[in-house]
């Protein structure tokens, strides 16, 4: 028998269920996904649950609450990485402040079965969201040999299959933003999706267990030198650069926006995210361009001054150098 905080059990897909207070479940066909609809806080939406191997989850989530609500919850000692896109909420366990998962944010959440614990929706907001749901045999199987990397917590999971309290809110990179959305945003059908998923999947656990063993390195100093008011700078000038990709601040006008000067802006930044504000903005125009060659019949010149080029030829020199062919051959591949 186990002892208690281990996990030698399966996840049960009973606590999906009582975790969402369905109002129906409706099989996917092809993709093999569980359609959830939840009723709490008279919310619109659904998630989408994938079985993706043995131990191993990944649910979607694109949903909007018309009402505040607080949902009471009991771990099933699983390990959970929730990135977030869209929206913000709060969870919290018995006698703790309440944590925030905000856009952009990564939640490692670990707790031993049983624990008791709450979300909080606030109403008007839509969640746009990606969770990968492991077990610690099959973190075990994969990655027992990188263990000692990562926190104590995670470690002693992985290697001795036993769950304590551990959770933390990390910065997502370029990279992870990128393959949750991919997955979001599949454009292929039936298997082809499904295969798809269970990729980029694969690359969000190992872009997580990478941050988590760079928290590790970095315990001493989590965010980097930077104080609260710098981390919610650096949000508010990654917000900036979403939004106004196409046309971007220059330093200077980023800089003054968030209040920071241009050299403690260009530091933090490059600190907190890992990568130069013009590589950000570059990698946000060229995935955007991507997914309109994909998915519209606009031409690559209109595609080019939608992203924020003024030739077309400078475009193309872009695109191929992030994804190493031109425009041109992108289109043709997605083409049915």
């Amino acid at each position: 028998m186990s002892k208690p905080g281990t996990s030698d059990w399966h996840i049960d897909p009973k606590a999906l269920e009582a975790y969402y207070k369905l109002s129906g479940i409706q099989p996917l066909s092809g993709a093999g996904a569980t359609r959830v609809l939840p009723t709490f806080g008279d919310a619109e939406g659904f998630r989408e649950v994938y079985e993706l191997a043995d131990g191993f989850q990944l649910v979607t989530g694109d949903i909007t609450c018309h009402k505040e609500a607080v949902l009471k919850l009991t771990s099933d000692g699983s390990l959970k990485f929730h990135f977030r896109l869209e929206g913000f909420s709060g969870w919290g366990l018995p006698d703790e402040e309440e944590h925030q998962i905000t856009r952009y944010s990564m939640g490692v959440l670990l707790s031993p079965p049983g624990t008791e614990k709450s979300e909080h929706y606030l109403e008007g907001e839509h969640e746009r969201s990606v969770t990968l749901i492991c077990e610690a045999r099959f973190l075990q199987e994969r990655f027992a040999a990188m263990a000692d990397e990562l926190p104590a917590a995670i470690k002693d999971y992985i290697t001795e299959r036993e769950a304590c309290h551990f959770n933390q809110k990390l910065p997502m990179n370029t990279e992870a933003v990128s393959a949750a959305n991919s997955i979001l945003e599949n454009p292929y059908p039936g298997s082809l999706k499904r295969q798809y998923i269970e990729a980029r999947a694969l690359e969000l656990l190992v872009l997580s267990l990478a941050a988590c063993a760079d928290y590790e390195r970095n315990l001493d100093n989590p965010h980097k030198g930077m104080s609260a008011r710098d981390l919610d700078r650096m949000l508010k000038a990654r917000n900036i650069l979403e939004r106004d990709y196409a046309a971007p601040p220059t330093i200077n006008q980023l800089a003054r926006l968030i209040g920071l000067n241009e050299a403690k802006l260009m530091q933090d930044f490059k600190q907190l995210y890992g990568q130069t504000i013009f590589d950000f903005t570059q990698n946000i125009r060229m995935d955007e361009a991507k997914r309109l060659l994909e998915t519209t019949s606009k031409s690559i010149t209109e595609i080019a001054f939608d992203v924020g080029y003024e030739y077309s030829s400078n475009f193309t020199t872009a695109f191929k150098r992030r994804f190493g062919v031109p425009p041109s051959v992108a289109r043709e591949a997605y083409k049915p």
